[in-house]
């Protein structure tokens, strides 16, 4: 099966990733006529014939009684599949299950009176005992569950086994060890740290993100994002200057020009051949990174992934920032929320369908309980171990994608470029933020932030 699209492909199409689930049951859908109406939009004919066969066809096949309702499947075009949802749900119409490309994106259709609290199905579904406890936090809104988390992402270190075990480095767990690499690499001839936007410049994000986790600490950006800690306290501007220092060293991209050209067709290149140390990024790496790798790459090259270190003492290392690539509610204007409930429930809440998925597609899961008996035998073991350490919801971090609110997460990566190329200070950048943080946080709802213990 074909791989899903990456999260940065993903945010190309909005919310129109593969197999992006969106039933239309209401209106101009289904309504009246006996059936859920679902569009999907898919990359590949490959991931629309899977889909099709194991949740459409699987989900018809169960769903037996007099009162029971088909869902029929109808094909979108991935980019125009989310301006379509939109344009309907304005209209009072539109599909009963609206999807979004994470819970702070949800928040225009909640703020709009577009979709219904889930709270009366939690227990019916027993989504408590299914999902990771902070998953069902992350959904809610001024006390209420509107949105379920549809795909789990973290990110961590990716690196070449063979590289690290050439110059006799181990993948750091500290400032200390992730710095001497560094240094090391960069008189060795090699890059440091791969990284690059010229694919997609809201890359810059992400490791705004990994730092400020690993530096700053998932405690201090929980009360940053609740309001009781401000985005100019030190440890978010000495964590943008640590950043910073990198760049100015030549250790991140080879340095702030090469950063900003640098493809990720090219970092994958080099980190098969050996030439790059460290790449940190998101799981969706393992949805792109294959082809490189192997015989069909033609090498013997592998890769492996290793946690986020810890850069600053008190803050410990491992943390597993949290990323929804897609949250799921369900529309208010619909005439079967009840089937369409249903279908949320078997679509999203079944660990062995998710992980089979997973498997079989490189979609990622949502984020449920995984035990190791969910696994399929010839899982890669790298992606599971990864899924079954997130199913711990322990020591868990935050994306600013997926808990900023939007203008602030816009000013995330356009305005970290201006600090790369030496125009803004990190102590104006962090000033920057907080001004607009500030604002959204007053004039706006937000989704909960879960508790860094993922209690």
């Amino acid at each position: 099966m074909s791989a899903s699209l990456s999260r940065r492909r993903f945010l190309q199409l909005s919310t129109a990733a593969v197999g992006a689930t969106t039933l239309a049951a209401c209106g101009t859908g289904g309504g009246g006529s006996g059936e859920i109406q679902y569009w999907g939009a898919f990359q590949t004919k490959d991931g629309e014939n899977y889909f099709r066969q194991n949740f459409i066809d699987a989900y018809n096949k169960a769903a037996t009684g007099a009162d029971a309702l088909k869902v029929k499947m109808t094909v979108k075009q991935p980019d125009t599949l989310d301006r379509l949802v939109q344009t309907a749900i304005a209209a009072g119409n539109g599909p009963d299950l609206i999807e979004a490309s994470g819970p702070a994106q949800t928040l225009r259709y909640v703020n709009n009176g577009n979709v219904l609290p889930l709270d009366e199905y939690i227990d019916k579904f027993g989504w408590r005992d299914k999902f990771i406890p902070w998953a069902l936090e992350a959904g809610q809104v001024n006390g209420k569950l509107y949105s379920l988390p549809a795909s789990l992402e973290t990110f961590s270190i990716y690196y070449n086994p063979a590289t690290l075990d050439e110059h006799g480095w181990k993948p750091p767990t500290t400032l200390a060890e992730f710095e001497d690499i560094c240094a090391d690499a960069k008189n060795k001839g090699l890059t440091p740290v791969a990284a690059g936007n010229a694919d997609w410049k809201p890359a810059t994000e992400w490791h705004v993100t990994w730092v400020w986790n690993a530096f700053a600490g998932p405690q201090a950006i929980y009360e940053a994002l609740n309001g009781t800690r401000r985005w100019t306290d030190p440890v978010f501007v000495d964590a943008i200057s640590l950043l910073k220092s990198w760049f100015d060293k030549g250790w991140y991209g080879g340095s702030a020009e090469g950063y900003f050209t640098n493809q990720f067709t090219s970092i994958y290149q080099q980190l098969a051949a050996g030439k790059v140390a460290l790449f940190p990024n998101g799981s969706w790496t393992f949805t792109e990174i294959g082809p490189f790798f192997g015989e069909g790459a033609g090498n013997d090259a592998t890769w492996d992934w290793a946690p986020l270190p810890s850069l600053r003492d008190g803050v410990a290392a491992g943390v597993q920032v949290l990323s929804i690539g897609v949250a799921s509610s369900l529309n208010k204007a619909s005439n079967h929320a009840d089937q369409a409930a249903s279908v949320l429930d078997y679509f999203l809440a079944d660990p062995q369908r998710q992980l089979a998925r997973l498997n079989a597609t490189g979609i990622p899961p949502t984020a449920l309980r995984f035990s190791d008996s969910d696994f399929a035998a010839d899982t890669d073991a790298r992606i599971k171990r990864q899924y079954v350490q997130l199913g711990t919801g322990k020591n868990i971090g935050y994306s600013t994608w997926t808990f900023w609110p939007p203008k602030s997460d816009t000013y995330i990566y356009e305005e970290m470029e201006k600090v790369l190329v030496g125009k803004v200070s990190p102590k104006d950048y962090c000033a920057g933020l907080d001004k607009l943080f500030q604002e959204e946080l007053a004039t706006a709802s937000r989704p909960s932030v879960p508790s860094p213990s993922g209690a």
